[in-house]
């Protein structure tokens, strides 16, 4: 397949990367920026140079979103928050026939979506959702495990927020911090004996880290759970978790807490969050760099932990990401514009609604990411993912 005509919904800072970065792969002909604000649409045009022009579209609009599909192969959707607009977007996508590629965040309508899979395969287009840091990266690094045993029982995805992501990230309020406080609250879908159920956020787990040791971290709400269910019909349990000094639980429980009463809402929670990191003291840094002593090894930003049985053994296989794209636009954006390259490139046969762990092999992948990873540092494309085993 040579799709060249790419049409680029979402021109905040990610859609920006995905746009600049698949611009620049020859497989791309043209492409349409195209967001509710036509000056931002145009600036991310401009930064694409002669390729791109600019559009305006209102993605609630069915009628005027399917005809502007329509002019394309191919559609990236950048356009969030995902539990809004995830479902409609690929509906229209469906109806207008095209491939589609999203970096959706949000595991309610990752699991909708993923229930669209029969009338995508009756389109005939693939969709591959889920496809930027986390999800994305974590998925592949997840297949890299899974790879590694004869039998697969579960499936932990991992992020850690301790660890620096480089680029101009800060702790600031946005769309992306009321995503997270909707993560650590009400409940969450994990995968328990082969089924999706939902669970309670924030719940200590053990973590066992072949070569590094056992570590407290807690279960987040995230698509990647949900994800591996549908790719993976023999596990038996998936969820996700996060790491974070054990001296920040009780805030986020607090928070979480006043959330499900509903005596805050998400965006308060968000605001509150960012006030307290804002005013905290010096004092207070000293105390929790502290108490990072007693919290367990350090563990790595993305990682994937598969557990189950190699020659006729139980094993555990680590997976972590050595070095990423500076920054989360870079390291979400450009996921998904290397995923659209390899769909250009007639690399996915699937069709239907399908996620990165088995749309792509996951050496491939982290091969055309590997020049990106810059940070902390450059690495080879061969170290690039780090694998650790135990029994």
């Amino acid at each position: 397949m040579t799709a060249s005509r790419i049409l680029l919904l979402g021109a905040g800072a990610m859609g920006n990367i995905a746009a600049q970065t698949v611009a620049s792969f020859p497989e791309a002909g043209s492409l349409i920026i195209a967001d509710l604000d036509l000056t931002a649409a145009q600036a991310v045009a401009s930064a694409c140079g002669g390729k791109a022009k600019a559009a305006r579209v209102n993605v609630t609009n069915h009628a005027e979103l399917v005809a502007l599909m329509r002019q394309a192969d191919l559609v990236m959707n950048c356009v969030g928050p995902f539990f809004r607009f995830g479902v409609p977007v690929l509906e229209a996508a469906i109806e207008a026939g095209i491939n589609y590629l999203d970096i959706c965040d949000d595991p309610e309508p990752t699991r909708a979506m993923h229930e669209l899979h029969e009338r995508a395969k009756e389109a005939k287009i693939t969709a591959i959702i889920g496809l930027g840091a986390s999800p994305g990266i974590t998925s592949m690094l997840a297949a890299r495990a899974r790879a590694e045993l004869d039998e697969t029982e579960e499936l932990i995805a991992a992020w850690n927020i301790e660890e620096d992501a480089g680029g101009d990230d800060k702790i600031a309020y946005s769309a992306a911090l009321v995503h997270w406080m909707q993560q650590c609250s009400g409940t969450i879908l994990e995968c328990d004996n082969g089924r999706l159920v939902e669970k309670k956020p924030l719940v200590e787990v053990a973590l066992d880290y072949p070569g590094r040791g056992e570590r407290t971290v807690y279960t987040v709400g995230h698509p990647e759970p949900v994800s591996f269910h549908y790719s993976f019909p023999d596990l038996q349990r998936s969820f996700c978790v996060m790491v974070m000094p054990g001296s920040w639980i009780e805030e986020f429980r607090e928070l979480a807490n006043q959330i499900n009463q509903r005596t805050m809402t998400l965006e308060e929670a968000g605001k509150k969050l960012v006030e307290d990191t804002a005013v905290s003291s010096f004092i207070d840094q000293i105390i929790e760099n502290f108490s990072r002593l007693f919290d367990g090894p350090r563990l790595p930003l993305f990682f994937a932990l598969a557990k189950g049985r190699k020659d006729g053994r139980p094993a555990r296989v680590a997976t972590a990401i050595r070095a990423i794209p500076p920054g989360m636009a870079r390291a979400t954006g450009i996921p998904l514009a290397l995923g659209t390259r390899l769909l250009l490139q007639g690399r996915v046969a699937a069709t239907g609604v399908i996620a990165p762990e088995i749309a792509f092999q996951s050496a491939e992948f982290f091969e055309l990411l590997s020049p990106y990873c810059t940070f902390p540092a450059p690495v080879d494309a061969s170290e690039l993912v780090e694998v650790d085993r135990g029994d």
